[in-house]
């Protein structure tokens, strides 16, 4: 059996008590995929330390979710070791800045298919780009059972062009309930007591347009209603969420499907269907895994989910 270290954030920056969102996503899923896997948590970041960590646990892979501002010089000392790769989620925010700088430093970069120009721009070689999705993780982001409170939710920051989007649905009659920062725990809850949670695609400083790793926590609740975004279309169709071009045209889908709740009912669980059958990151690591591994023998993810989440898979 081959071995992994993984590092990651195990707690969340803003919240000690909070899951990190790489944990979130990747925890506990390549060690069901036929890998021995060991988990060191970069809020304790020392090289040292971790060369012997992936020493004395003689790993032929390293995988480091997200980035260290300014460490990535230190990584070729790893490479010593085993192969070495970065996943990274913040591509399109922090290419520029700190990113592409991993480039020599790594035997290859996990991230989204619509930054792989600015990687091969700046020197990556096209066989050391993996393509990756944000991916469903069962293990984290299982159905909770509520009562639907609200109509439609947002959370997170109100960045960019948000807040005046916000206000328009309002004006039209639409109620919007806001929330800040959550836990994971209180995330899961507040999706699952609203009958809609809003996506918008503009990043935080309204410059473009990126696909929110929200798009899988959202149905995993209640109907995504969102914004257009880069490769959304691979993940769902409109039979599994809501696509809304303007403020006024998310309102009548809304006032159609809060009219009409067989349909409304069926939308919902077409869209946690598409997340359990074809968006988990069981299926991302299994497109991702040959590629970095020549040895690997590819796993049926629905398998695995019968196996591990019948209870919510059978519900389906």
């Amino acid at each position: 059996m081959k071995k992994v270290v993984i590092s990651l954030r195990h707690a969340h920056e803003k919240n000690p008590q909070d899951y990190s969102a790489a944990i979130i996503y990747w925890y506990g899923i390549l060690d069901r995929m036929g890998y021995e896997v060991k988990y060191y948590d970069y809020n304790n970041y020392n090289i040292d330390d971790l060369y012997q960590t992936i020493k004395d646990f003689k790993a032929d892979y390293f995988i480091h979710i997200n980035y260290l501002i300014g460490v990535h010089k230190e990584f070729d000392k790893l490479r010593e070791l085993c192969k070495v790769f970065l996943l990274s989620s913040d591509a399109y925010r922090f290419h520029d800045s700190n990113l592409k700088y991993w480039i020599p430093h790594v035997d290859g970069i996990i991230t989204f298919e619509g930054v792989k120009e600015w990687y091969i721009r700046d020197g990556l070689a096209e066989d050391s780009f993996f393509k990756m999705k944000w991916g469903f993780n069962p293990n984290t982001m299982c159905t909770t059972d509520v009562p639907k409170v609200y109509n439609v939710q947002h959370y997170g920051g109100l960045h960019g062009d948000r807040r005046p989007k916000i206000e328009r649905f309002k004006e039209l009659g639409v109620d919007v309930h806001q929330e800040g920062f959550l836990t994971h725990e209180q995330m899961k809850e507040s999706l699952a007591k609203s009958k809609y949670s809003l996506c918008f695609s503009s990043n935080a400083i309204g410059t473009r347009s990126e696909l929110k790793g929200r798009v899988i926590e959202i149905p995993s609740q209640t109907v995504l209603l969102t914004e257009e975004a880069p490769e959304l279309d691979t993940y769902f169709d409109e039979s599994e969420m809501i696509l809304f071009s303007s403020v006024e045209d998310a309102v009548d889908k809304i006032n159609h499907y809060n009219n009409n709740p067989v349909e409304y009912d069926k939308l919902l669980l077409n869209g946690k269907k598409a997340l359990w059958n074809k968006n988990t990151v069981y299926h991302e690591w299994n497109k991702i895994l040959p590629l970095m591994d020549p040895d690997y023998k590819q796993i049926d993810p629905i398998k695995i989910l019968k196996e591990q989440h019948g209870e919510y898979y059978n519900k389906l």
